[in-house]
């Protein structure tokens, strides 16, 4: 029977939008014509024009039994798959997993090849308890992607970290995975961040250099002042301080800047007295807080009461003032701790001068004060320090308490190069490594971080902008160089269940951590008169 002039007039209502007549125009073709694969693919663009996406995917599926040329289907299935996929996603949305299973099932079908298909599908039937159907993505899925960790868990094979961090590069770098630009940048960071968490291979060095190459080539178009455009600074600036070059090479040691002294009462000290002091003392461990003037006035005196009650061990503390040589020895008085164990060093910096933007993670963004170098100098200064006293240092905020002694805690870290505080609920590289509490044993290697500590942070401090958790990037890459460059490379790590808190608490009360970080927003008022506290 010839059906020309039907499908004919099917086509017209489909071109003026009538897509109900125009369906049933060509459901009656395709039955009284089984094999016109023309009238099929008018059918397909008439159902897609009713929005019944699922219709049409099917009558795809039918149609490639009659068209051996897949190739030739391509352009019908792209074009049915936007919409499909935005069904499924708001099936998914609403917690319809049931109904958004039948769209990841035939997309899965007519794109074989699709990891981010079958691994859909794959989701789905997990979620809805199909064991058996998960089962057969899972093998399909791992005829794409080899190292699919999702796929493997569900096969029962172990998930190794390399594959799981090879499965997420996969996805963050798929250029048809669908994503806004955003958040395949965030995808990027996240899984470069990953790959840092964890010991640095040649292998894994390349999976970030491909990453971060894919990060710059990213165009991400977000409104001015947006949010978004906040996350886009975000992310980007992360991802910009992360150097392997500075991890590849060796950081000689640089020339450090000239320091002002004094103790506690106020008397000026030279680079020697500081020696002597220390020598005089026999100091077992040195405890070094730098601040600018604002907190060495608000957190200084708790910080320097709280070691002088509780430390178990002949001791020196060293509060550095930043920028705070002019006024040094009166800033000393005000804190009001004159002690021989307590000195003060100050340096010239001129926060006014700073050129260099601070952005931190929206809402936050831009901040006025150059807190990303405050924060930084403590790590500066550590290689000089480390020099003159050549003894362990606790490195740390100065918005600190010590609440018991640390002799036991020397006494475990004495074969350590260095002990850190690791966040090991955190695989964001800014955050791994806590920057509020680090132990520096004076050896070679622990001179080789301070040396790295000190070049990449003046570099990276003086660019036009700067991520505010610069400092603890600087930790987690100054890890990967030791371990590069040092020898027989001994690391320590704190015990966050009792040497140092990862978790905030808003105002004081009897907490079990040996130092107790204040951390920002703390109630300062619950520490006065606290017996627990100072005394």
């Amino acid at each position: 029977m010839n059906t020309e002039g039907l499908a004919d007039l099917g086509r017209r209502l489909a071109a003026e939008g009538r897509f109900v007549d125009a369906g049933l125009i060509f459901e009656h073709v395709t039955a009284l014509n089984p094999s016109d694969l023309a009238a099929h693919r008018g059918l397909v663009t008439a159902l897609g024009g009713q929005g019944r996406s699922l219709e049409a995917l099917r009558r795809l599926q039918a149609m490639r039994d009659l068209q051996p040329d897949t190739e030739a289907l391509l352009a019908d299935i792209r074009e049915q798959s936007g919409p499909a996929i935005a069904l499924y996603n708001a099936h998914l949305a609403a917690g319809e997993v049931e109904k958004a299973e039948p769209y990841a099932a035939i997309l899965a079908e007519l794109a074989p090849q699709s990891g981010a298909m079958l691994g859909a599908a794959l989701a789905c039937n997990q979620a809805l308890g199909r064991n058996e159907a998960a089962e057969r993505y899972a093998r399909a899925l791992l005829q794409v992607e080899p190292d699919n960790a999702a796929a493997l868990a569900v096969l029962g094979t172990p998930v190794t970290p390399e594959a799981e961090i090879a499965a997420k590069m996969a996805a963050a770098l798929s250029p048809d995975n669908g994503l806004h630009p955003l958040i395949r940048l965030r995808d990027i960071h996240d899984v470069s961040s990953l790959i840092l968490c964890r010991p640095l291979t040649p292998a894994s060095e390349a999976q970030v250099e491909v990453l971060l190459a894919a990060a710059r080539d990213l165009e991400v178009e977000t409104e001015p002042g947006s949010e978004w455009e906040g996350w886009v600074k975000h992310y980007r600036l992360l991802l910009a301080s992360i150097d392997l070059a500075a991890i590849r090479n060796p950081a000689p040691a640089s020339a450090e800047p000239e320091l002002i002294y004094c103790s506690a009462s106020g008397a000026p000290l030279t680079r020697e007295d500081l020696r002597a002091t220390a020598d005089r003392l026999d100091a077992r461990a040195v405890f070094f807080a730098a601040a600018d003037e604002a907190y060495v006035d608000l957190y200084a005196r708790w910080y320097a009461l709280s070691v002088l009650k509780y430390c178990d061990a002949p001791c020196l503390i060293v509060i550095h003032v930043i920028g705070g040589a002019d006024r040094l020895a009166e800033i000393a008085r005000r804190v009001g701790v004159d002690d021989p164990r307590l000195v003060f060093s100050a340096d010239r910096f001129d926060a006014g001068a700073v050129k260099t933007l601070v952005h931190d993670a929206p809402p936050k963004g831009l901040i006025a004060k150059p807190v990303a170098h405050f924060q930084s100098v403590r790590f500066l200064r550590l290689g000089g320090l480390l020099e003159d006293l050549n003894r362990p240092i606790f490195v740390s905020d100065i918005d600190l308490l010590l609440q018991r002694g640390v002799t036991d805690l020397l006494d475990r870290a004495a074969g350590d190069d260095v002990m850190f505080n690791e966040n090991e609920g955190s695989w964001n590289a800014g955050s791994r490594l806590t920057a509020n509490l680090v132990l520096v044993n004076p050896t070679a290697n622990a001179v080789k971080l301070s040396h790295f500590l000190k070049r990449y942070l003046e570099v990276q401090l003086a660019g036009a902008e700067v991520t505010r958790w610069i400092d603890q990037v600087s930790l987690i890459l100054a890890r990967h160089h030791i371990e590069k460059h040092g020898e027989n490379v001994r690391l320590g790590y704190f015990d966050t269940t009792s040497d140092i808190n990862n978790v905030m608490y808003p105002t004081y009360v009897a907490h079990p951590f040996r130092f107790l970080s204040l951390f920002h927003g703390f109630d300062t008022s619950s520490l006065e008169g606290d017996p627990r506290v100072a005394g």
